[in-house]
This record gives C-alpha cells, sequence and structure tokens, in this order.
C-alpha cells in the first residue's frame, strides 16, 4: 500500500476483534478490500481487485436458521446442542443441528436415532414451521430496503443483485455488511454472505466463512480461475457422489484438474453435463436473479444415488417433486402454462421432454399427471436424474374437456391449505393420501 492510498478502518468490525481495513488502490475506481481472518491475528491482505464490472451478487444464507431461532426464542438453549427434527425413537430425520450439535457429527437428513446416539444430552424440538416462515418474511423485507433484485431460493436463503447500488450503499463489502448487522439488530439472527459477479461464485463463497462471515470472490477472470483451482470438483454445481467418483476415475480431483480439461473432453465423457463442468470450472454463470416477476421456469430434480431402471421409483420421485414445484408456483402466485421433463441417462447425457398444460394451473395433481405422460413416452431402461418443471407463465390455454375449471380450483384450495398446515407444523404433517393414484403409463 502506498502513501497514495486513503486508509481507514471500517467503523465495526464484522468478526468480533478483527479490524476489518477499507483502502482504495490507486488508479482503481471501486475500492480494493482488507480485512481479517477470524483464525488468523490481526488484518490481512486479500488480493481481490473489484474494478468496474457489471454485475455484483450476493448469496445470502442464513446461518444454523431453525435452530438459531430456537435458541434465539428460549435463552435456555444458548450454547447448547439442539437438533430440530422428528421425535427421537420415532423413524424421522434431523432438519438441522446447530453448531454445537454439528459438533457431534449430526447433519440434517441424518436419521434422528443416529443423532440421538452420538449426542443424547442435545435438546430435540419438533419444526416450528410457521414461526421460521415468518422470520424468513421479516429476513426479506429487510433486504428489500437494499434492492427489489431478491431470488429467494429456499426458506433462509437468497440470491441478491447489487449492481449498481454503490452510490447508495458504498462497496459491496460495506452493503453486505449493513445487511447482516440489520438482520442481526432486528431479529438477533447471524448470517453469511458471499459477494461475486455470478450466482454460482457467490454460493460457494458464502459458505466458505460461515458462521457471520463475508467473503468476496475475485472479479478478474484470470484471478477467478485461479481461486477456483485449489477447491474440491464436488464444490461444481451438479457434481454429485456419483459425478464425482467418475471425476475421480479420470484422475480428476480438484477444480484445478477439470480446468486442465479440453471442452471436447468433458463433452465425450459427460454429455451436456460436461459443458456446464468446463464453464463453471471456470467460473462462467450468466444466469440472472430471477425474481417472481422474471421467473421464466420453476423446476426441481433428484439425482439417484445410483442408476435407477425401477419405474415405480421414478413416479414416486416425480410426484414429491410435482408436489414442490407447484408449492414454490402459489408461493411466487405463478401458474404454469407447460410442463416438462428433465432426466440425464447413465452416459451423463441430458434431455427434457415437454407439453402443453389444459390452462394455467399451480396444482400438483395436473402437474404430475402430465409429468407421467411425458414419462410415458421415454423407451429407456436407466436413469441417472428425473425432474419436473413449468413454464410459459404468461401464456393462456383453452381448457379441455376432462379439467374444467371448478375442478381445478377446487384442486388449488384444497391444496393452498395443505400449505398453510406445513408452515404452521412443518413437513410431515400431512401425508399425500390416495387423492392423487400413481398413473399408469400410457
Amino acid at each position: 500500500m502506498n502513501a497514495s492510498n486513503a486508509v481507514r478502518p471500517y467503523p465495526r468490525s464484522l468478526k468480533a476483534g478483527i479490524p476489518i481495513l477499507v483502502y482504495r488502490g490507486a488508479g482503481s475506481r471501486l475500492p480494493v478490500f482488507l480485512w481479517g481472518s477470524i483464525k488468523g491475528s490481526g488484518p490481512k491482505k486479500i488480493e481481490y481487485h473489484m474494478k468496474t464490472q457489471k454485475r455484483t451478487i450476493f448469496h445470502l444464507d442464513m446461518d444454523a436458521f431453525f435452530t438459531s431461532v430456537e435458541q434465539r426464542d428460549n435463552t435456555e438453549l444458548k450454547n447448547r446442542p439442539v437438533v430440530v427434527g422428528a421425535k427421537p425413537g420415532g423413524r424421522g430425520v434431523v432438519s438441522a443441528a446447530s453448531y454445537e450439535a454439528r459438533k457431534f457429527g449430526i447433519h440434517s437428513a441424518m436419521p434422528i436415532s443416529e443423532a440421538f446416539r452420538r449426542c443424547p444430552q442435545a435438546a430435540f424440538l419438533p419444526p416450528r414451521m410457521s414461526v421460521y416462515s415468518q422470520v424468513s418474511k421479516q429476513i426479506m423485507d429487510i433486504i428489500l430496503t437494499f434492492t427489489p433484485v431478491i431470488e429467494q431460493i429456499s426458506i433462509d436463503e437468497a440470491f441478491i443483485d447489487m449492481s449498481g447500488t454503490e452510490r447508495l450503499f458504498g462497496p459491496p463489502f460495506n452493503a453486505a455488511g449493513e445487511i447482516k448487522k440489520l438482520i442481526k439488530q432486528k431479529l438477533q439472527l447471524t448470517s453469511s454472505v458471499g459477494i461475486a459477479p455470478n450466482k454460482f461464485l457467490a454460493k460457494i463463497a458464502s459458505d466458505m466463512d460461515k458462521p457471520n462471515g463475508i467473503t468476496v470472490t475475485p472479479f478478474e477472470k484470470e484471478e477467478i480461475v485461479r481461486w477456483l483451482a485449489p477447491l474440491p470438483a464436488g464444490k461444481i454445481w451438479g457434481v454429485g457422489v456419483k459425478t464425482q467418483a467418475a471425476l475421480q476415475r479420470l484422475g480428476v480431483y480438484t477444480v484445478g484438474d477439470l480446468q486442465e480439461r479440453s471442452l471436447d473432453y468433458l463433452k465425450g465423457k459427460f454429455g451436456k453435463q460436461g459443458a456446464s463442468l468446463y464453464f463453471l470450472s471456470r467460473g462462467v454463470d450468466e444466469r440472472s436473479v430471477e425474481t417472481p416477476d422474471t421467473l421464466k421456469s420453476i423446476s426441481r430434480e433428484h439425482t439417484f444415488r445410483t442408476d435407477s431402471s425401477d419405474r415405480d421409483d421414478w413416479r414416486r420421485v416425480l410426484l414429491h417433486l410435482s408436489e414442490d414445484v407447484a408449492r414454490r408456483a402459489r408461493r411466487y402466485g405463478l401458474k404454469g402454462s407447460t410442463v416438462y421433463l428433465s432426466y440425464r441417462l447413465p452416459d451423463f447425457s441430458r434431455h427434457s421432454k415437454r407439453m402443453p398444460l389444459p390452462c394455467p394451473c399451480d396444482v400438483t395433481k395436473i402437474i404430475y399427471e402430465h409429468s407421467i405422460k411425458l414419462l410415458s413416452l421415454l423407451q429407456i431402461r436407466s436413469l441417472r436424474l428425473i425432474g419436473v418443471g413449468i413454464c410459459d407463465f404468461s401464456r393462456d390455454h383453452q381448457l379441455d374437456l376432462f379439467n374444467s375449471q371448478e375442478e381445478i380450483q377446487t384442486l388449488e384450495s384444497a391444496e393452498r391449505a395443505v400449505d398453510t398446515l406445513l408452515e404452521r407444523f412443518g413437513s410431515g404433517s400431512v401425508t399425500r393420501g390416495s387423492e392423487i393414484d400413481h398413473p399408469q403409463e400410457r
């Protein structure tokens, strides 16, 4: 740092006891940041020069959200291992674990019996989804005071497009600090933020300094490639257990190993997913932050642990995915006019089929039945991934003779009632019965 750079401490540290410095680099239009690591003894320089860029994307992720709310609302739970989920002795799973519980190896989706075996002294609590949903809305309302361009991707995380807001809120690092500070002041909860030129990098960054951290990625192309290189290949979106094993058989263990492979090589090995691996390993992600007004589709996918040839299993998965797609559509106030089925074969090639719906809708039964019709068109024996989605939110269709508007409105009302129950009592409180039979492919 030379004498021409004006150095000033940031008003407050985002990490207790660690000073944060911000200075303007010579010749740069936007700031260069220096900040301390919580594990370090003082401030250290981070060589991420944020020059003029088209996009600045935040990924905000609440820290151990469900359990943090429980610890906030009950002071006796402070600093105790807390597990939210099924009742011990049952067959359910862990929904969330506090950082204190994670020290015992407890994590979400773990069988509750195993969690109890590892830490019987933990506080085991049922989920309070109505409370979590209310707090989630309060968090989004806080973010809305900074920008309307928010894509909430779950109850406790969101992408935020802060492009062009520097004049209003200062440098991105400062703005992220202000968002975190407001959430902490108003809700007594901590969050972590990743700052990057795109969604993929921001998502990786938000997980790097949890809890209560801010991580800024490089913004220059060459620096992004270098920053990604040492990370495990599993950090790339779409790289699950099986893909990671396939990559390791090819000698690919890190993102840097992926960067050494050509586009043609990866496409030859993994089909369309190979192209995704190629570009993401270089930090290229052109997707925009989508608000309900700009959302083009809503979809969910499931990757099987091993290649599946069980069509009954495919149908069961499609039902659960259709429920989630429909629920998200209702949350956004959107109705799709087209349903599509996406799938990936054992050779990693990706495909999709689509068909129009009888009318724009957000109803599980209609989405599911049409996904099964699409499934019946597939003359394949095995899948490694299957998904369903809806799109074309603005186009209208004529009703057919078998789906009256009255029937669809009745189904929609029933599903909205289920949404209310789920928000109040949590997942597992409502089980779908025989009102949706698994239709046969024909």
